[in-house]
């Protein structure tokens, strides 16, 4: 009988090595040597290992496949996607897709160091791959650095900077704007909302600007003044450190009625800080996210959020990139996937609820 539930301590068996050093690599500590992390990663992929057992779901998806050609697409990520529940259901459904056409995912993960002086991870051969993609990559000279490799590439979300010309790349998101928009016109609908804050850095990509501006237009729909005051934008790298959002909330003079979180993740650390504050979700305070993130659903108290097409995104980019391999001369193109809201208790007021 096979083991229902793969752990890091046979991860390690497998392997050699220690449970400790198998649970760094997977929780994404710095400074692993990137030999570990390959190891790992594979051994984890191969052993349907939590975030690669959505793989075990799509073998057994019947296709008609066309003639298959072979070949190699590389994966940039500087991030475990054991965090982030999307980045794991894109990977999934973007090798199996690619499968079908006899190409196989390469993972390379990018160190801080490798970012900052452009250079390419040690088991990265340029001339053996066909295609490259980008996951969670938002730094703009690496990103171009890519770019000059004249590789069909293909960037899920990227870097904000609208006065930069715009990169040789196809770009990859889920509709930001009109579904951040829609969500907080619902709850703004209740009366009783006075102040909305936002929390997280809108410069930091170009999802988390356009979620920005859905809420902007939200405010300004229902006529609510915008008040800095109420917002923690500051750059991303300081959301990193542990105790930011507690110390930006508690140096709050009052908080506002509702915060609208540019991700679930930034959503669930707000609603925790707010505990220990001693206010309550949605008693005291409402809170909503972005994501739909499935590995912190199953914290407390439900998350009015949007959900995010992390399969389609990434049978979509899969298409893409065997367009453009196939089809050199194929402009690069900017495609949007429609998301879906979902109205939770986070963003119900009490009072609300009972008439």
């Amino acid at each position: 009988m096979s083991k229902e539930r793969v752990t890091t301590q046979d991860i390690a068996d497998a392997l050699g090595m220690s449970r400790t050093t198998v649970s760094k690599v997977l929780n994404g500590a710095p400074n692993m040597p990137e030999r570990t992390i390959t190891a790992v990663l594979n051994k984890a992929k191969e052993m349907n290992y939590k975030q690669f057992s959505y793989l075990q779901a799509f073998q057994n998806t019947t296709t008609t496949l066309p003639e298959k050609r072979g070949g190699t697409f590389a994966l940039f990520a500087n991030f475990l996607p054991e965090h982030f529940h999307i980045a794991s259901a894109i990977m999934a459904s973007l090798e199996h897709e690619i499968s079908a056409y006899g190409y196989s995912l390469t993972i390379h993960m990018l160190t801080p160091e490798d970012i900052a002086s452009l250079q390419f991870p040690q088991n990265f051969k340029s001339e053996q791959v066909d295609a490259i993609l980008g996951i969670e990559l938002f730094d703009e000279a690496y990103c171009r650095m890519l770019s000059s490799l004249k590789k069909p590439l293909l960037f899920f979300d990227s870097y904000y900077n609208p006065n930069a010309a715009p990169l040789d790349a196809n770009i990859l998101l889920m509709e930001n704007k009109g579904s951040s928009f829609r969500m907080l016109n619902e709850i703004l609908n209740q009366d009783g909302i006075h102040n909305v804050g936002f929390i997280g850095d809108y410069n930091h990509c170009i999802s988390f600007h356009e979620r920005y501006e859905g809420y902007c237009q939200a405010l300004a729909f229902h006529q609510i003044p915008y008040e800095e005051a109420f917002c923690i934008t500051q750059s991303d790298a300081l959301f990193h450190r542990p105790d930011f959002i507690e110390l930006s909330l508690r140096n709050m003079t009052t908080l506002p009625d509702l915060f609208f979180c540019a991700n679930d993740l930034l959503a669930w650390k707000t609603i925790s800080v707010l505990k220990a504050m001693n206010r309550k979700v949605p008693e005291d305070i409402l809170v909503c996210g972005f994501d739909d993130t499935i590995v912190l659903n199953s914290l407390d108290s439900p998350l009015t959020t949007v959900t995010t097409p992390s399969r389609e995104m990434g049978i979509m980019a899969a298409r893409l990139l065997l367009d453009r391999v196939e089809n050199p001369l194929l402009p690069p193109t900017t495609v949007y996937l429609n998301t879906t809201i979902q109205m939770r208790d986070s963003t119900i007021i009490p009072s609300a609820a009972t008439k």
